[in-house]
Protein backbone atom coordinates (compact mmCIF):
# COMPACT_ATOMS: atom_id res chain seq x y z
CA UNK A 1 0.00 0.00 0.00
CA UNK A 2 0.94 3.57 -0.14
CA UNK A 3 -0.13 6.96 -1.34
CA UNK A 4 1.21 7.39 -4.49
CA UNK A 5 -0.30 10.50 -6.20
CA UNK A 6 -2.43 11.04 -3.35
CA UNK A 7 -3.49 14.89 -2.05
CA UNK A 8 -2.71 15.19 1.92
CA UNK A 9 -4.11 17.96 3.73
CA UNK A 10 -2.64 18.63 7.34
CA UNK A 11 -3.59 21.05 9.04
CA UNK A 12 -1.43 21.97 11.82
CA UNK A 13 1.47 20.43 9.82
CA UNK A 14 4.84 23.09 10.22
CA UNK A 15 5.74 21.07 12.97
CA UNK A 16 5.01 17.93 15.73
CA UNK A 17 2.76 15.38 15.08
CA UNK A 18 1.03 17.15 11.82
CA UNK A 19 4.82 17.55 10.56
CA UNK A 20 6.08 14.02 11.23
CA UNK A 21 2.96 12.85 9.32
CA UNK A 22 3.48 15.14 6.43
CA UNK A 23 6.67 13.58 6.34
CA UNK A 24 6.26 9.93 6.24
CA UNK A 25 3.07 10.47 3.87
CA UNK A 26 5.25 12.16 1.35
CA UNK A 27 8.02 9.15 1.61
CA UNK A 28 4.99 7.22 0.33
CA UNK A 29 4.51 9.10 -2.94
CA UNK A 30 1.74 11.43 -1.46
CA UNK A 31 0.83 15.37 -2.89
CA UNK A 32 1.16 17.29 0.90
CA UNK A 33 -0.66 20.36 1.79
CA UNK A 34 0.72 22.22 4.60
CA UNK A 35 -1.28 24.34 6.09
CA UNK A 36 -1.41 26.96 9.64
CA UNK A 37 -1.91 30.34 10.71
CA UNK A 38 2.20 30.61 10.98
CA UNK A 39 3.46 31.50 7.94
CA UNK A 40 7.39 31.00 8.80
CA UNK A 41 6.54 27.80 10.33
CA UNK A 42 4.63 26.98 7.67
CA UNK A 43 7.79 27.63 5.15
CA UNK A 44 10.42 26.05 7.66
CA UNK A 45 8.59 22.92 7.01
CA UNK A 46 8.09 22.76 3.75
CA UNK A 47 11.43 23.76 3.22
CA UNK A 48 12.54 19.92 4.96
CA UNK A 49 10.48 18.57 2.22
CA UNK A 50 10.52 17.52 -1.55
CA UNK A 51 9.12 19.82 -4.13
CA UNK A 52 5.89 17.93 -3.84
CA UNK A 53 4.66 19.45 -0.82
CA UNK A 54 3.42 23.30 -0.09
CA UNK A 55 2.11 25.57 2.26
CA UNK A 56 -1.34 27.16 2.98
CA UNK A 57 -2.41 29.76 5.11
CA UNK A 58 -5.35 28.78 7.53
CA UNK A 59 -7.11 30.36 10.60
CA UNK A 60 -8.82 27.69 11.60
CA UNK A 61 -11.59 29.73 14.00
CA UNK A 62 -12.03 31.73 11.28
CA UNK A 63 -15.09 30.36 8.15
CA UNK A 64 -13.96 32.47 5.77
CA UNK A 65 -10.13 32.21 5.70
CA UNK A 66 -11.19 27.80 5.76
CA UNK A 67 -12.94 28.73 2.74
CA UNK A 68 -9.63 30.43 0.79
CA UNK A 69 -7.87 27.43 2.16
CA UNK A 70 -10.16 24.74 0.45
CA UNK A 71 -10.45 26.30 -2.69
CA UNK A 72 -6.99 26.49 -2.81
CA UNK A 73 -6.58 23.31 -3.45
CA UNK A 74 -8.60 20.84 -6.05
CA UNK A 75 -9.44 17.89 -4.35
CA UNK A 76 -8.47 16.42 -0.88
CA UNK A 77 -7.30 12.78 -0.50
CA UNK A 78 -6.96 12.47 3.21
CA UNK A 79 -7.51 15.25 5.47
CA UNK A 80 -5.72 15.10 9.05
CA UNK A 81 -6.62 18.26 11.71
CA UNK A 82 -3.49 18.64 14.48
CA UNK A 83 -4.26 22.63 15.02
CA UNK A 84 -6.04 23.05 18.08
CA UNK A 85 -6.13 26.79 19.37
CA UNK A 86 -5.71 26.85 23.14
CA UNK A 87 -7.76 28.09 25.80
CA UNK A 88 -8.27 27.30 29.73
CA UNK A 89 -9.60 24.37 30.41
CA UNK A 90 -10.41 25.14 34.08
CA UNK A 91 -13.94 25.21 35.32
CA UNK A 92 -14.25 28.22 37.36
CA UNK A 93 -11.93 30.61 35.23
CA UNK A 94 -13.30 29.73 32.13
CA UNK A 95 -15.31 32.71 30.12
CA UNK A 96 -18.40 33.06 29.40
CA UNK A 97 -18.21 33.78 25.73
CA UNK A 98 -18.27 30.53 23.80
CA UNK A 99 -15.42 31.75 21.16
CA UNK A 100 -12.93 32.35 24.33
CA UNK A 101 -13.23 28.51 25.12
CA UNK A 102 -11.41 25.58 24.35
CA UNK A 103 -14.48 24.21 23.26
CA UNK A 104 -14.24 26.75 20.49
CA UNK A 105 -10.85 26.25 19.76
CA UNK A 106 -11.20 22.77 19.62
CA UNK A 107 -14.08 21.22 18.80
CA UNK A 108 -15.77 24.28 16.84
CA UNK A 109 -13.00 25.44 14.28
CA UNK A 110 -13.12 20.92 13.20
CA UNK A 111 -16.80 21.37 12.41
CA UNK A 112 -16.62 24.07 10.39
CA UNK A 113 -13.48 22.59 8.98
CA UNK A 114 -15.31 19.50 7.71
CA UNK A 115 -18.71 21.56 6.83
CA UNK A 116 -16.61 23.61 4.43
CA UNK A 117 -14.21 21.04 3.30
CA UNK A 118 -16.43 17.97 2.64
CA UNK A 119 -16.76 18.61 -0.77
CA UNK A 120 -12.98 18.81 -1.88
CA UNK A 121 -12.77 15.18 0.02
CA UNK A 122 -12.66 11.89 -2.10
CA UNK A 123 -15.18 9.86 -1.29
CA UNK A 124 -12.79 7.05 -1.02
CA UNK A 125 -11.10 9.16 1.51
CA UNK A 126 -10.65 9.66 5.02
CA UNK A 127 -10.57 12.41 7.86
CA UNK A 128 -8.45 12.09 10.84
CA UNK A 129 -9.35 14.07 13.93
CA UNK A 130 -6.84 13.86 17.54
CA UNK A 131 -8.05 13.91 20.99
CA UNK A 132 -6.37 12.92 23.95
CA UNK A 133 -5.92 11.20 27.25
CA UNK A 134 -7.92 13.17 28.93
CA UNK A 135 -10.98 12.00 27.41
CA UNK A 136 -11.10 9.10 29.68
CA UNK A 137 -8.97 10.39 32.64
CA UNK A 138 -9.55 13.89 33.14
CA UNK A 139 -7.37 15.80 35.81
CA UNK A 140 -7.89 18.45 38.13
CA UNK A 141 -8.28 21.90 35.39
CA UNK A 142 -9.04 19.83 32.29
CA UNK A 143 -13.18 19.77 32.49
CA UNK A 144 -12.74 22.10 29.17
CA UNK A 145 -10.72 19.86 27.58
CA UNK A 146 -12.66 16.63 28.34
CA UNK A 147 -15.57 18.07 26.98
CA UNK A 148 -14.19 19.11 23.74
CA UNK A 149 -12.29 15.37 23.49
CA UNK A 150 -15.54 13.40 23.98
CA UNK A 151 -17.48 15.95 21.44
CA UNK A 152 -14.92 15.23 19.01
CA UNK A 153 -14.90 11.74 19.59
CA UNK A 154 -19.04 11.50 19.51
CA UNK A 155 -18.68 14.18 16.21
CA UNK A 156 -16.44 11.71 14.03
CA UNK A 157 -18.50 8.92 15.04
CA UNK A 158 -21.33 9.93 14.00
CA UNK A 159 -20.38 11.67 11.00
CA UNK A 160 -18.99 8.03 10.05
CA UNK A 161 -22.65 6.99 9.35
CA UNK A 162 -23.69 10.74 8.08
CA UNK A 163 -21.02 10.98 5.27
CA UNK A 164 -20.79 7.67 4.29
CA UNK A 165 -18.28 6.53 2.61
CA UNK A 166 -15.95 8.40 3.75
CA UNK A 167 -14.16 7.57 6.51
CA UNK A 168 -13.79 9.65 10.13
CA UNK A 169 -11.54 8.35 13.17
CA UNK A 170 -9.60 9.64 15.91
CA UNK A 171 -6.43 9.41 17.12
CA UNK A 172 -6.21 9.58 20.93
CA UNK A 173 -2.28 10.14 21.75
CA UNK A 174 -0.69 9.46 24.98
CA UNK A 175 1.57 11.46 26.61
CA UNK A 176 3.83 12.67 23.24
CA UNK A 177 7.62 14.12 24.02
CA UNK A 178 7.04 17.43 21.62
CA UNK A 179 7.62 21.15 21.36
CA UNK A 180 4.07 21.48 23.32
CA UNK A 181 6.37 20.90 26.48
CA UNK A 182 9.09 23.85 25.84
CA UNK A 183 7.08 26.56 27.91
CA UNK A 184 8.22 24.33 30.99
CA UNK A 185 11.89 24.82 32.43
CA UNK A 186 14.10 22.37 31.64
CA UNK A 187 14.36 21.20 34.86
CA UNK A 188 10.72 20.61 35.49
CA UNK A 189 10.06 19.29 32.42
CA UNK A 190 12.79 16.66 32.50
CA UNK A 191 10.92 16.01 36.20
CA UNK A 192 7.62 15.32 34.59
CA UNK A 193 9.21 13.30 31.63
CA UNK A 194 10.60 10.85 34.44
CA UNK A 195 7.99 10.49 35.98
CA UNK A 196 5.83 9.90 33.14
CA UNK A 197 7.70 7.07 31.77
CA UNK A 198 7.17 5.01 34.48
CA UNK A 199 3.37 4.60 34.32
CA UNK A 200 4.53 3.52 30.40
CA UNK A 201 4.60 0.05 29.84
CA UNK A 202 7.19 0.29 26.82
CA UNK A 203 9.20 2.60 29.05
CA UNK A 204 9.19 5.73 26.85
CA UNK A 205 7.14 8.87 25.98
CA UNK A 206 5.43 8.81 22.67
CA UNK A 207 7.24 10.59 19.91
CA UNK A 208 5.61 12.58 16.42
CA UNK A 209 6.36 9.97 14.84
CA UNK A 210 4.65 6.94 16.76
CA UNK A 211 1.79 9.50 16.05
CA UNK A 212 2.57 9.79 12.14
CA UNK A 213 2.68 6.14 11.52
CA UNK A 214 -0.68 5.48 12.62
CA UNK A 215 -2.11 8.86 11.04
CA UNK A 216 -0.92 7.33 7.99
CA UNK A 217 -1.83 3.81 8.20
CA UNK A 218 -5.91 5.36 8.35
CA UNK A 219 -5.18 6.78 5.48
CA UNK A 220 -4.02 3.39 3.50
CA UNK A 221 -6.35 1.37 5.25
CA UNK A 222 -9.88 1.56 3.50
CA UNK A 223 -11.79 -0.76 6.14
CA UNK A 224 -10.53 1.33 9.06
CA UNK A 225 -13.49 3.69 10.18
CA UNK A 226 -15.87 5.31 12.72
CA UNK A 227 -12.34 4.27 15.33
CA UNK A 228 -10.93 5.97 18.17
CA UNK A 229 -7.26 4.33 18.25
CA UNK A 230 -5.46 5.31 21.70
CA UNK A 231 -1.52 5.55 20.94
CA UNK A 232 -0.40 5.68 24.47
CA UNK A 233 2.32 3.27 24.97
CA UNK A 234 0.30 0.88 27.51
CA UNK A 235 -0.44 2.50 30.71
CA UNK A 236 0.49 0.65 33.33
CA UNK A 237 -1.61 0.08 35.98
CA UNK A 238 -1.81 3.01 39.11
Amino acid sequence: MNLENKNILIIGGGTGMGFATAKLAESLGAKVFIAGHNNEKNAKAISKLSSNAESRYVDVVNSESISELFGSIPSVDHLFITAAPGGTGDFRNAPLEIKETYIFGKFWSLYMITKIGIEKISKDGSVTFITGGFATKPTKGTVLVTAAFHAVEGFAKALTVELAPIRFNVIRPGFIDSGFWDFMEESDRKELFDKTKKTIAVGRLGESEDIAQTAVSIMMNSFMNGQIIEVNGGILPE
